[in-house]
């Protein structure tokens, strides 16, 4: 049987499903904008609730589906001059998505077994290395919690841990690199991070393209074609479909400006990075002064991404 709590988060009463064993419990809607790479705006359906009563089924990916017990989530985040106020509003809405996963239970009953990390976008400077301390921008006597690159559900106070890492400051090259610092992250810079039995989740927040494109040009990126990194993130993840990605940037065409956040240029490779993840992809504006429908987006597509878990090594 399930019970609904209601949450008062991100600017919204949202309501979502929290059961025991055998139910169907999610903290994201099946039916919403997993697989998009639209703007952010379609399927507006609060964390948690549930429009298809979606349960583990056929994967898509050619072999019986088996929903994922653990979830290893990697927020790569723009730590460029123009990132302050996007920073400020992570932190903000931040403890309801931890909130969420905390209070998910999987089919079995079981909590989720989740880790979560934080990188930059300055790959050429940090290659993805997890941040274990605050940040230049975060208060003198914030508590980045345990001398480890993750944060994991036993150590307490995750959101107020992840809030001190999260704070990475605004003196990151102007030369954003997100889905470099993404791949580098699960490349084995961040030793025992990665665990081949949970889903690897991205959320990248940025208010460039990759390689920069502040001057207007198509800037530098590491890579000219950005689908080398679904191959690579492939080979790491051991099969198709055991991963997921949400970005949240500009969505075009050309600079796009939001009262909350400022200004954002057009993220055309990491839109084109997301189209090729596919179903387990999605794209949401940060021009919406309000990074609150671009993490319940993401949770969405990963809610459907875990129960969709394909084996290992299935292609």
């Amino acid at each position: 049987m399930l019970r609904t709590i209601g949450l008062l988060a991100l600017g919204g009463l949202f309501v979502f499903a929290c059961g025991g064993s055998g139910d169907n419990s999610e903290f994201g809607s099946s039916g919403g904008t997993s697989g998009t790479s639209g703007d952010g705006t379609s399927g507006n359906v609060g964390f948690g609730s549930s429009s298809d009563g979606m349960s583990s089924g056929a994967s898509g990916n050619g072999g019986a589906a088996d929903e994922c017990k653990k979830m290893d989530i990697v927020f790569v985040i723009d730590n460029s001059g123009s990132m302050r106020e996007e920073q400020d509003n992570l932190k903000t809405n931040f403890p309801n998505f931890i909130k969420v996963i905390n209070e998910y239970k999987t089919k079995s009953g079981a909590e989720l077994d989740y880790r979560v990390a934080v990188t930059t976008s300055d790959a050429v400077k940090e290659k993805g290395a997890f941040r274990t301390t605050r940040g230049s921008g975060a208060p003198n006597n914030c508590n980045a919690g345990p001398n480890r690159g993750w944060l994991e559900r036993a150590d307490g106070d995750v959101s107020g841990f992840f809030t001190c890492r999260s704070s990475v400051g605004t003196n990151g090259s102007g030369r954003e690199l997100p889905l470099e610092s993404a791949y580098l992250a699960v490349n084995g810079v961040n030793t025992g991070f990665v665990r081949g039995d949970a889903l690897i989740a991205f959320v990248i927040i940025t208010d460039e393209d990759e390689g920069g494109s502040e001057s207007g040009g198509a800037g530098n990126p590491v890579r000219p074609d950005v689908s080398t990194y679904i191959k690579d993130i492939d080979t790491i993840a051991k099969g198709t479909g055991r991963w997921a990605a949400a970005a949240i940037a500009g969505p075009g065409p050309g600079k796009c400006t939001s009262a909350g956040l400022g200004d954002a240029q057009e993220a055309k490779r990491v839109r084109q990075f997301i189209n090729t993840v596919g179903k387990n992809g999605v794209f949401s504006s940060i021009c919406t002064g309000d990074l609150a429908q671009g993490l319940n987006d993401a949770l969405k597509t990963f809610d459907a991404a875990c129960k969709d878990f394909p084996p290992s090594g299935v292609n």
